[in-house]
């Protein structure tokens, strides 16, 4: 798990991390809408409007290109996820705000980052374990709190495991159906979402 910070301080995207969010955004939507093995280098270039050449700069290929996007969403996940979570040592006000951050962040990168980790088979075998690794990292997270709130007794009579893939499904599931121009703010969906995940497991 990730060493607990210093600060509590909500970390943000820095200019060059949108940069490169938004090169992974646009990439991600295409190999969602194409498929992994059907997207090209140069299908990705031109949707990007990018020389191959300007392309092969941020990335060294299809499978590295696919990596970086789920690493990227992963690590942005650890920092704004994970890491403020461990210092909240209520776990009800935890989980909340868990589920409130990763709905927030899903909404800031675009969904598509967030499908693709369904396409983990799809990477070498070594990037495929350090993804598989990070995802348990968080869903041990949220187990762990989902068994603190039983200690306490505010959980409802579910099975730990199967709640916190629910959970996970219910934030993910945002990025299969979020429209921006229904005009629901990012903050708004976030709230929504806390307040159904929540009130199915807890009393």
């Amino acid at each position: 798990m990730p060493t607990t910070p210093t600060s509590n301080k909500s970390q943000s995207l820095s200019k060059s991390e949108k940069r490169t969010a938004e090169i992974y955004r646009v990439a991600a939507n295409l190999i969602h809408e194409k498929g992994f093995e059907a997207t090209s280098m140069n299908d990705i270039a031109k949707r990007l409007k990018l020389t191959k050449a300007g392309l092969y700069y941020y990335i060294h290929g299809k499978r590295d290109l696919l990596y970086s996007i789920i690493k990227f969403g992963m690590q942005k996940l650890e920092e704004q996820v994970i890491i403020p979570g461990m210092e909240i040592e209520d776990p009800e006000e935890r989980l909340k705000q868990i589920i409130e951050k990763h709905t927030l962040l899903i909404l800031e990168l675009g969904g598509s980052i967030s499908i693709l980790t369904d396409e983990v088979q799809s990477l070498t075998p070594p990037h495929r374990r350090i993804i598989v690794a990070m995802k348990r990292d968080y869903m041990d997270f949220v187990r762990e709190t989902l068994r603190q709130l039983r200690a306490q007794k505010k959980l409802n009579q579910l099975n730990i495991n199967i709640a916190s893939m629910n959970i996970f499904a219910i934030i993910v599931g945002v990025a299969r159906w979020h429209n921006p121009k229904k005009g629901w703010s990012k903050s708004r969906v976030a709230r929504e979402i806390t307040k159904f995940a929540t009130a199915a497991v807890l009393r």
